[in-house]
């Protein structure tokens, strides 16, 4: 008996000394269905009753058009007149809302649409021109993964910190001779200037520390009322990054926070370093080593960034990049730092730190061990 027949006739699959009862269905591949006797069965539409629209060129040409008169553009206006004309297209490309009048609100308003591809060579431009404000919304709006060359010496060389945190920040590759750039820059700076932009850099630390710690206990009707723990790892790791570190030292932070930073690319930068480099980075690895050491219960916390828009959680180095950082600092400097009286002490600190941190983590194996399996067992 077919499954067609089954379903039409199943009457006749149970009668006595039927042979159909050991195998009562035999599936037929290829038999044909019966005809619909319902007409309420959708109409099918041929393919020549519909088609797929075609594909919009205006964004295409207007990127297209954008890339090639950046070449030629030499005037800050022009520029202008060149983005916000492109914005204006993208926008009206993606039937999105109308963009703010102002270059940067307008790059911030489309950042999700806006080409990575265009947004190099359009930070190029506004980094030859000095302008640092379209520079500027295209780092925080997270376009330039894959900053241009040579950008982060330029900015550096300007004394424009702020927008050398904010592209180490996002940077998904940087060179060695950017590194050593940004290096010098925080661990020596060149001008009141550039010390001054630290010291800002410093205070939205603060800033967010402080919001941080309101959001952990807050006050309401005179009755003090828990937050989540997301705010409180937020305010600890704000705390460690904050308190205790000069404000070149907080600039450090997006550098080596960055995951992106090759310990190989960072040794050949390390390696150009001087001698009082050397001591201020050592100085500052230690700190960082030291509050580990304090606050083991320290991690990363990617809901304050997400939740509470604390961006700063971000860029606080692990401990392991610290660890990392400093091992790679060894390795090129070590005479220096041994024969260096005033960085001894530093270094007898740093190895009582580092034994006393392998000694616990040693210790430690056995009952993770242990853990992980029963979690396995469960």
């Amino acid at each position: 008996m077919t499954l067609l027949a089954a379903i039409t006739n199943p009457a006749a699959g149970s009668l006595p000394g039927s042979s159909e009862k050991a195998h009562p269905i035999v599936l037929t591949p290829g038999a044909a269905p019966p005809p619909p006797t319902s007409s309420a069965l959708p109409t099918p539409i041929p393919p020549s009753a519909w088609s797929l629209s075609p594909a919009d060129r205006t964004f295409a040409t207007a990127a297209s058009y954008l890339a090639t008169s950046l070449d030629s553009c030499s005037s800050l206006p022009r520029l202008r007149l060149l983005l916000t004309n492109f914005v204006a297209t993208l926008s009206q490309s993606l039937a999105l809302p109308t963009p703010p009048p102002a270059i940067p609100a307008a790059i911030r308003a489309v950042a999700p649409y806006f080409p990575a591809a265009i947004a190099s060579l359009v930070a190029s431009k506004a980094a030859s021109l000095a302008e640092h404000d379209i520079l500027l919304a295209l780092a925080e709006s997270r376009l330039l993964r894959h900053p241009p060359p040579e950008l982060i010496s330029s900015l550096c060389d300007n004394d424009r910190v702020d927008l050398v945190c904010a592209l180490l920040r996002q940077a998904a590759d940087i060179r060695s001779s950017e590194i050593l750039a940004a290096l010098r820059c925080f661990l020596s700076p060149a001008s009141e200037k550039a010390y001054d932009a630290m010291m800002d850099v410093k205070g939205r630390w603060k800033d967010a520390a402080v919001l941080a710690v309101n959001r952990c206990r807050e006050k309401s009707a005179g009755k003090k009322k828990n937050a989540d723990a997301a705010a409180r790892r937020a305010a600890l790791l704000l705390m460690m990054g904050h308190d205790g570190f000069t404000s070149p030292e907080v600039c450090l932070h997006y550098l080596f926070a960055s995951g992106n930073v090759d310990s190989v690319v960072l040794g050949a930068a390390v390696a150009e370093l001087d001698g009082g480099e050397v001591v201020r980075l050592m100085r500052y690895l230690n700190k960082w080593i030291g509050k580990y050491r304090r606050f083991s219960e320290a991690r990363t916390c990617p809901e304050a960034v997400e939740n509470l828009g604390l961006e700063q959680c971000q860029s606080v180095p692990s401990f392991g990049a610290v660890a990392r950082a400093l091992g790679v600092l060894l390795d090129n400097h070590f005479s220096h730092l041994v024969l260096n009286a005033d960085v001894r002490e530093d270094l007898r600190a740093a190895e009582l730190m580092v034994r006393e941190l392998a000694a616990e983590a040693e210790s430690s194996g056995p009952i993770l061990d242990l853990l992980h399996r029963l979690q396995l067992d469960k």
